[in-house]
């Protein structure tokens, strides 16, 4: 039997209103037809109930229940949301979304407005699930430990140098770590109590990483976490410093907004906890920065 997603893409541009809204929804969050009831996915959507209804007809389904056991189905064999399925389709859902809504009836505009809410979206997840303790302790981890390793791989990458570049500027002793000979677990041959390892990643998570925190954790080291979910190992490895980063928006291959924003977050708070000895050390580093010649705007060039 083909894969739903294949009908649904060569339907949408048949589609308008609550059914093409309907449509692209389920283009980009697939398991979401698995796991929430048909009232519960259509209030996600805010669309009516009976559109989901009508959307399945038109795929030839008998009803909704049948179009769902389809997507259940897939989820048990990892085809669409699953353990594997995450793996295997997630970039190309999220290419499936981007297109389906860069195909709606208002243009480019659109296009624009919907992915800028859409991102607006995540940040608003990212602030409901935020703990003030939590962000206290991860504060006082980040200025306080002997030494702060950062890793994330492939699109969590951008969160976690951000973190890593601005947090150096205002602390010594932070290491981005990279795997360019091969051997990224040599940094923390040495980890251990009093340092801290912050793990930036997103579904389907990386192996890597999770190894890394798990080597460091033995070691004696304390986890800090952004990622896409709370998963159990993560929980395990890091407790309640696990800072949760959605990171399904209408981008491509995924949003890495809402991890960036908690990593600008820690890096603010770990600032304001040092005062004047983060202000210093800014300083300086401004200082060598702008004499360097840098910058366009602060002179000419030296020489």
């Amino acid at each position: 039997m083909s894969h739903p997603a294949d009908a649904l893409t060569e339907l949408l541009p048949e589609l308008s209103g609550p059914t093409a809204t309907a449509a692209r929804h389920i283009l980009a969050f697939p398991e979401d037809v698995a796991v929430f009831s048909m009232r519960e996915l259509a209030r996600r959507m805010k669309v009516p109930p009976v559109t989901l209804v009508r959307l399945a007809q038109r795929l030839d389904f008998a009803g909704y229940d049948a179009f769902k056991r389809r997507y259940v189905e897939m989820v048990r064999q990892g085809g669409a949301g699953g353990v594997r399925g995450v793996a295997h389709s997630r970039n190309l859902d999220a290419a499936r979304a981007v297109t389906a809504a860069a195909a709606q009836p208002a243009g480019t505009q659109g296009f624009v407005a919907d992915v800028l809410a859409a991102e607006q979206e995540l940040l608003r997840q990212v602030f409901a699930g935020l703990s003030a303790t939590a962000l206290e302790e991860a504060a006082g981890l980040l200025a306080e430990a002997r030494r702060v390793f950062v890793i994330g791989r492939r699109t969590a990458f951008a969160p976690a140098f951000a973190l890593a570049y601005a947090l150096l500027k205002a602390r010594p002793d932070v290491l981005l770590l990279q795997d360019v000979a091969g051997a990224p677990e040599a940094a923390l041959e040495d980890a251990g109590e009093g340092d801290l390892l912050v793990v930036v990643t997103f579904a389907p998570f990386s192996r890597l990483a999770l190894g890394l925190a798990k080597q460091a954790a033995a070691g004696g080291a304390r986890i800090l976490a952004i990622a896409e979910a709370p998963i159990a190992p993560l929980r395990k490895l890091a407790g309640r410093l696990v800072f949760v980063a959605p990171s399904r928006s209408i981008a491509f291959p995924e949003s890495a907004t809402g991890a960036l924003a908690i990593a600008n977050l820690l890096v603010a708070l770990t600032v304001a906890r040092l005062g004047e000895a983060a202000t210093r050390r800014i300083a300086a580093n401004e200082r060598r920065i702008v004499a360097s010649g840098e910058y366009l705007l602060a002179g000419p060039a030296p020489g």
